[in-house]
C-alpha cells in the first residue's frame, strides 16, 4: 500500500534489530512499524525510533492493544489498527511525508537562523573587542571589519575570528 500512495522509496526489514542497524546508516521521512515483530512488541522500537530519529512514525497494531499504546500515541507516533481501510491509511502516508518535509525544511531554516545569529555574535564580539583595545567607535569597528573583509576577501566571520585571536587569550 505504501508503493501504491506515491512514488517513494520503500525498504522493508523483518525485525526490530534490522530496523535499528539501518536507522543508523539512513535517514526516512516516515517509518511504519507493522506489529507484532518478531524480537519486539513495538514499544521499545518505537521509542528508540522516536528518540534517535526525526521521523514520522505509525505503528500498526492489532485492535485489543490500542489502549495499551496511548503512552506511544502521546509521544507523538501516530497508532492505526488492523484492518486498514486502504484509501484513508494512503491519505495518512501522504498527509506525514507532506508535514515531514516540511518540517525538515522548517528545521533547516532554523538551523541558518541559528548560525546567521552564531556569526552576527561572533562580529559584535571582535567589534568590542577592537573598542577595548584600540580605542575605536563602534562606527569605527564596523568599517573596519567590513574593509578588512572586503580588502582580504574573506568574510566578516573570518575576520572577527582573526580579531579574537590576536586580542583574546
Amino acid at each position: 500500500m505504501v508503493k501504491e500512495s506515491g512514488n517513494y522509496q520503500v525498504l522493508d526489514v523483518d525485525s526490530a534489530l534490522q530496523c535499528r542497524e539501518i536507522i543508523k546508516k539512513f535517514n526516512f521521512d516516515l517509518i511504519i512499524i507493522s506489529l507484532p515483530l518478531k524480537d519486539d512488541g513495538g514499544e521499545n522500537l518505537s521509542d528508540f525510533l522516536n528518540k534517535n530519529t526525526d521521523s514520522a512514525i505509525i505503528l500498526i497494531v492489532k485492535n485489543d492493544i490500542t489502549k495499551k499504546l496511548r503512552r506511544v500515541e502521546e509521544s507523538g507516533i501516530y497508532v492505526l489498527e488492523k484492518p486498514l481501510n486502504k484509501l484513508m491509511f494512503i491519505k495518512i502516508i501522504q498527509s506525514h511525508i507532506i508535514h515531514r518535509r516540511r518540517y525538515n525544511f522548517l528545521m533547516e531554516e532554523n538551523k541558518k537562523l541559528k548560525n546567521k545569529i552564531r556569526d552576527i555574535k561572533l562580529i559584535d564580539r571582535a567589534k568590542l573587542t577592537l573598542i577595548q583595545y584600540l580605542n575605536m567607535s563602534e562606527e569605527e569597528s564596523h568599517r573596519y571589519i567590513e574593509k578588512q573583509a572586503m580588502d582580504r576577501r574573506i568574510t566578516k566571520v573570518e575576520v572577527a575570528k582573526n580579531i579574537l585571536k590576536i586580542y583574546e587569550f
